[in-house]
């Protein structure tokens, strides 16, 4: 008996620790994937057909538990294997022994409902990034870099040293209690075909069944198990004296070892399928191996030419990344990876997302991806980057006039106000210093200009030197719309500052509006831009 418990567990450890080095962004890559879909519709531009490149690992991990229940998490999540490996250490190196309470385990279990709740309607609904530093598995995924992860997640670090003690006195304790993504899968995996089967009336009173439970499961209480809180570790159906436990299938008894390989071997199966199809639909052109091909009017790319263009950015570690952009019509239609000097694993789990994205949007605009923030940076600025020379190539090709550009500055100098006197004393908060309130210059000293109808571009510079490209739009002497062209800038601060700065501007039809606190550089720079625009339509 006991040899042979000690072949299934020792085969569920082999498989988390050969998962935890090969693919240890899952939980990430599966939490991250449940957003963009969601995000997409909310959004109300969902194609699954095209979608499907880009999220065959969410595809594979929600159909595999909602099929078999949730042996990702049992076998196959890099969180839970370091939940087990820390506990393990506890009791048998520490000989801690702690049981929870009951009354009080089952209320706990309620509070990762809460916690994806609050994800679900703060980051994911209203767009708050404040809840990026303190995601812990975040901390955890990049904690091989502990530098980085001090200066960016370190709320997240912390909370991540909190779960490991939990851990110790708790099997499970970040599942049973915080795991949001556990939450998602107790709810689909309680229509899944593997249950464990125990009847009652063939149980003594020893209840070794739930005392080995990893999730604290009332084992005896119950007459079978399926899904839900259940995360198929099998443990139980190996420790019962009387052998009343059972791994069940669509109504049949099977072996438990049986069980843990043919949920592996379905998983595995089902990720190459999934893998398969993408490479089909890819051949097919019905979807393209790294970009979603969507319209958009969100930006103006008509003055960008026609053709193919590389960037390059810097990645996590500072590694470099190189793009190809495809513009046709006057809109991105692909991007693709040239090479990277990346991190495999983060690059792998930013680049569909960002990418997608940003072909999406027809922006660079776009949310980096939890858990691969500085690879996601890498993509932005290398795309942001090869977006520079296809304005570099059209401006070349139009041949701009030297005189125009000398009556731009010229006339930039002009009406450029007392708010460019204190861009020295201002910083973006990233900088790690905080804005003084929002600081406006007086519209009153702003000069009543006539302007020439017509569509005119010019550029400013933004945070840390990125140049900050606009297109204005004058009818009946008024400004009626701007546009962004492209950006250099943060993507987080650009957002934060343009909605805002630009709505004021075409509002007041001044430059000379209220800076954003927190955004200081960004919303300068899409002033300044403005202003050489204006400028040439003196």
């Amino acid at each position: 008996m006991t040899k042979k418990i000690s072949k299934i567990q020792i085969f569920r450890h082999l498989i988390q620790i050969i998962l935890f080095f090969l693919l240890p962004g899952l939980y990430i890559m599966a939490f991250s994937e449940i957003k963009s879909v969601y995000q997409m519709i909310l959004k109300g531009n969902f194609n699954f057909v095209q979608a499907f490149p880009s999220i065959f690992e969410l595809v594979t991990i929600l159909f595999m538990t909602i099929l078999l229940g949730r042996f990702f998490c049992g076998w196959a999540c890099a969180f839970g294997a370091y939940n087990d490996l820390i506990h393990e250490i506890s009791k048998n190196v520490f000989k801690i022994k702690f049981k929870v309470n009951v009354e009080l385990d089952f209320v706990l279990k309620y509070l990762k409902y809460l916690i994806l709740t609050v994800i679900l309607v703060f980051a994911w609904t209203l767009g708050s990034s404040i809840l990026g530093s303190f995601s812990p598995w975040e901390a955890f995924a990049q904690i091989t870099d502990i530098s980085l992860v001090l200066s960016n997640f370190a709320v997240g670090l912390l909370l991540l040293l909190l779960i490991t003690i939990g851990a110790m006195f708790v099997e499970r304790f970040f599942c049973r209690y915080l795991c949001p993504l556990g939450a998602i899968f107790t709810l689909i995996s309680k229509i899944s075909i593997f249950k464990i089967r125990k009847p009652n009336d063939k149980c003594g009173k020893c209840r070794i069944c739930t005392n080995n439970c990893s999730m604290g499961i009332p084992l005896y209480n119950v007459n079978s198990v399926r899904g839900g809180e259940c995360i198929n570790c099998l443990k139980c159906t190996e420790v019962c004296p009387r052998k009343n436990t059972a791994a069940n299938i669509a109504g049949s008894d099977i072996n438990s070892a049986m069980a843990g390989s043919v949920a592996i071997a379905a998983f595995a199966g089902m990720y190459a399928l999934n893998g398969s199809a993408s490479k089909l639909l890819v051949k097919n052109g019905l979807a393209s191996a790294s970009s979603i091909s969507t319209s958009s009017s969100q930006t103006n790319y008509s003055n960008y030419k026609d053709g193919t263009y590389e960037g390059q950015g810097t990645g996590f570690k500072g590694g470099t990344t190189s793009v190809s952009i495809t513009i046709k019509s006057g809109k991105i239609t692909s991007i693709e990876t040239v090479s990277t000097e990346d991190t495999p694993d983060f690059y792998q789990r930013a680049s569909g997302t960002v990418i997608n994205d940003i072909v999406s949007s027809q922006s660079t605009s776009v949310d980096t991806v939890s858990g691969a923030t500085f690879s996601s940076n890498g993509i932005i600025e290398a795309v942001n980057d090869a977006l520079n020379n296809a304005l570099a190539s059209s401006a070349a090709s139009k041949s701009e006039s030297s005189t125009s550009s000398t009556a731009a500055s010229d006339t930039s100098s002009n009406l450029t106000t007392e708010a460019s006197s204190s861009s020295d004393t201002s910083a973006n908060t990233a900088s790690g210093t905080a804005d003084k309130p929002s600081q406006k210059t007086s519209s009153n000293s702003a000069k009543e200009t006539k302007y020439k109808d017509g569509t005119y571009k010019g550029e400013g510079t933004g945070y840390k030197g990125g140049t900050t490209t606009v297109s204005v739009t004058v009818k009946g002497g008024k400004i009626t719309s701007i546009e962004t062209i492209s950006n250099e800038d943060t993507p987080d601060f650009y957002d934060r500052a343009s909605g805002t700065v630009i709505s004021e501007i075409v509002s007041t039809q001044s430059t000379s509006v209220d800076i954003v606190s927190g955004a200081t550089y960004s919303s300068r720079g899409i002033m300044q831009a403005v202003e050489s625009a204006l400028s040439k339509a003196i």
